[in-house]
């Protein structure tokens, strides 16, 4: 605005002087003008079907050369090389340059402009978008260098689609690459005439309103002074006609030239209105700045604090703690899978539910008290002033009410549940971020509790998260370190007591918490990108082992394998499991896949698509602790399945609840209608596995014939049972029915 204003004081002075010896004005340095602009931007300059420029710009300069004498070269490029040429010194002027306040600090900008809008277009098959803050989230093309670039950035647009120019951008949106845009009207609106779009793009209102000039570099004011003093000379009715040639209408500026002179008669009052701009602009400055900071320290979405202002208020309130009696707590609130409401009703309506649950968490606390939103699903209440910590609890427990009533998306009712993690000061921290860390440990506790509740802080829960980074930090190297290994569970014939096959177990041997189960690190490598290479070794691996026993002269025996589900849904797993199988060279019968019942069901129609892929190359296939999860027969049938393992659940209490046994009796039948092997797990006693000959169960494995065991261990026990002959468990392992007689049934 500053530097517009010194323009316009040149203009006004040169004018001036020109009244006062009305001599030819002199020329300047060079002898012709090079202008510079976009020429796909009609109707200022845009090329007609033989490639002439045509357009207000090109007349308006030719009026100009003809009245002042000096030769106009007028040049039609891209607009973003438009702007670099002028940079450059390869240019003198660049026409229809939009005024704004970054801008104002490379060019010198004329006095006289035309007003120009801008619009964003929308293909009709998209909903919802009024203006800039729908689009933050969408990808939205602009021309490279355009205003409409800038404000949307400023805006917070996170994505933006670049075209050199108005003209490519239409021809991306007729080929289907974009569907929403920035333009300026009269160019967007001619461009989708031009490509049989108009009836197939939507506008909103103008997202804004800028002036339009023609403008030299900040460093050539003594050029700007000469073109404005040319232009003086043309009468406003000469320009005007050239406006209604290209838009039916005059483009009048809203300063005529003609009251130059009459201002120049006054300047004592030209400097006070430059002054009295001067003073607006500076408040209007500070007024924009005071906004950028409240903005900068608000969450777009909701208008709650995000997390430097609940840092600086939680700070404030510790800080105030030791001038009054009570004490200061903080709640760390988690939507629970609040992922499924946005894939289920789009972000609009997932954003719906976070503005509702502020504003229930917002009518819930006192003045003193904060609600911020610290990312897209979390939440944090600072309560400053609690009499006692038991207080907590019960604002926890009303927010959980709160949040169980229906929130309304499109006339369906949708129910938000809440994980809720409490830490109160100062027992669970003495500063912001500690409460805060604590809080969020305990909201995890609440996740892990079945979500839809609210757990305290304790400090073991610190010391788990510790050793579960600590865990997470080794994992990523354990593989390159061989540290992994696999034992290998017994499988059992009931019938014949013979070792029919294994299970492989993986096993970690940790360089300080020695040999761990699969329970204490498996789900941190299911949250990692880590279980995949990790699943892959553990494949390779046991079909390795089955290739050892063959070159040893061990008869082998099936291998198990359980598959993750991020293992599951990976793509090409049937091509990962054929390269293992083909590079061990072992019989692809004697590798099986165990899949959890529960993730068989999450998509049932994909999932009968990968385990046909699986098949085809011979592997066997098993669903594992069959009878947890909401099985339809109708897909069971129709998965390429060979065995059911009943869960350890329904075997613990099968000879002492007649509800397990009943349901472990079902599975056994279900199974052999289908054609399907049947394996219990987790047999212990001698009565189980009487319970299992009795009901026909075929196969199990459990700690009463043995638990998981070496590589070692098992190949001794191989080599005790042979080909023929009950097994026996391997001697290096104590057990319980040692002294058992292991046989077949008589």
């Amino acid at each position: 605005m500053g530097r517009l204003l010194i323009a316009t004081i040149a203009a006004l002075l040169y004018a001036l002087l020109g009244a006062a010896a009305p001599s030819p004005a002199a020329k300047p340095e060079v002898d012709r003008i090079v202008v510079v602009t976009d020429d796909h931007y009609p109707p200022y300059l845009f090329r007609d079907e033989d490639g002439a420029l045509q357009g207000i710009v090109k007349d308006r300069w030719a009026l100009w050369s003809q009245k002042n004498g000096i030769p106009v070269d007028v040049r039609g490029v891209d607009w973003a090389s438009a702007q670099r040429e002028l940079r450059e010194g390869r240019a003198d002027v660049i026409d229809s340059l939009a005024y704004t306040e970054e801008r104002a600090a490379h060019y010198a900008y004329s006095l006289s402009h035309d007003n120009a809008e801008a619009r964003l277009f929308f293909h009709r098959g998209l909903t919802g978008i009024t203006g800039l803050e729908s689009v933050r989230h969408m990808p939205v093309a602009v021309k490279r260098g355009s205003a409409c670039g800038d404000r949307l950035r400023s805006a917070g647009v996170e994505s933006l689609q670049e075209f050199p120019d108005s003209q490519a951008l239409v021809k991306a949106a007729a080929a289907g690459i974009v569907r929403v845009f920035c333009m300026d009207t009269y160019a967007a609106r001619y461009f989708l005439y031009q490509e049989r779009l108009a009836e197939d793009f939507h506008e909103t209102e103008p997202v804004y309103t800028a002036t339009l000039h023609w403008a030299v570099r900040a460093d050539r004011p003594e050029l700007l002074a000469f073109i404005e003093g040319g232009y003086g000379r043309i009468a406003p009715g000469e320009l005007a006609r050239i406006d209604a040639k290209w838009l039916g209408h005059p483009m009048r500026s809203p300063l005529d030239v003609r009251y130059l002179y009459a201002l120049a008669a006054i300047p004592v009052a030209l400097v006070a209105f430059s002054l009295l701009l001067m003073i607006w602009n500076r408040f209007l400055r500070l007024r924009v700045e005071a906004r950028a900071r409240y903005y900068s320290t608000r969450d777009a979405l909701t208008g709650l604090p995000t997390r430097p202002l609940l840092y600086d208020r939680l700070g404030q309130a510790l800080a105030q703690t030791g001038t009054r009696l009570g004490c200061v707590a903080v709640l760390f609130v988690d939507l629970d899978r609040f992922k499924s409401i946005n894939e289920t009703y789009g972000h609009v309506g997932g954003d719906r539910v976070l503005r509702e649950v502020s504003e229930r968490l917002q009518r819930m606390v006192g003045k003193s008290d904060t609600v911020s939103r610290i990312s897209s699903d979390e939440f944090v209440v600072v309560l400053a002033s609690l009499e006692k910590a038991g207080d907590a609890a019960g604002f926890a427990g009303r927010v959980l009410s709160e949040m169980r009533r229906p929130i309304e998306i499109d006339s369906a009712s949708v129910v938000c549940t809440a994980s809720i993690g409490i830490a109160v000061h100062p027992g669970d921290g003495t500063t912001a971020g500690a409460l805060i860390r604590n809080s969020d440990i305990a909201m995890f506790r609440a996740k892990k509790r079945g979500r839809n509740n609210f757990q305290f802080f304790l400090p073991e829960m610190h010391e788990n998260a510790v050793r579960r980074v600590r865990l997470e930090m080794a994992l990523r190297g354990a593989l390159a370190k061989n540290e992994f290994m696999l034992h290998y569970q017994p499988k059992i014939d009931v019938r014949t007591g013979m070792v029919t096959g294994f299970e492989a177990l993986l096993r970690w041997r940790h360089p300080e918490f020695g040999l761990l189960s699969p329970a204490d690190f498996v789900p941190v490598l299911e949250e990692s990108d880590l279980i995949t290479p990790v699943g892959e070794w553990v494949l390779r691996t046991a079909c390795r082992q089955i290739a050892t026993w063959a070159e040893r002269g061990i008869a082998p025996r099936p291998i198990a394998v359980n598959l993750s589900a991020r293992q599951f849904r990976m793509d090409h797993l049937d091509t990962m499991v054929a390269r293992i199988i083909t590079e061990t060279g072992v019989d692809p019968q004697l590798l099986e896949l165990e899949l959890t019942e529960s993730l068989l069901m999450d998509n049932p129609e994909q999932t009968v698509v990968t385990l046909g892929n699986l098949r085809r190359y011979g592997v066997r296939l098993a669903v594992d602790d069959f009878g947890t999860g909401y099985s339809s027969l109708a897909y069971l049938k129709r998965f390429p399945i060979d065995a059911l393992k009943i869960d350890r659940a329904f075997i613990s209490d099968a000879t002492t609840n007649p509800e397990d046994a009943a349901i472990t009796l079902a599975i056994i039948n279900l199974g052999h209608s289908l054609g399907l092997k049947v394996v219990a797990e987790g047999v212990e006693t001698e009565s189980q596995l009487q319970f299992l000959r009795d009901k026909g169960c075929d196969e199990m494995q459990g700690f009463f014939f043995s638990p998981a065991v070496s590589a070692d261990d098992l190949e001794s026990l191989l080599r005790r049972t042979g080909a023929a002959g009950p097994a026996q468990p391997p001697a290096a392992i104590s057990l319980r029915n040692q002294s058992t007689n292991w046989s077949a049934p008589a």
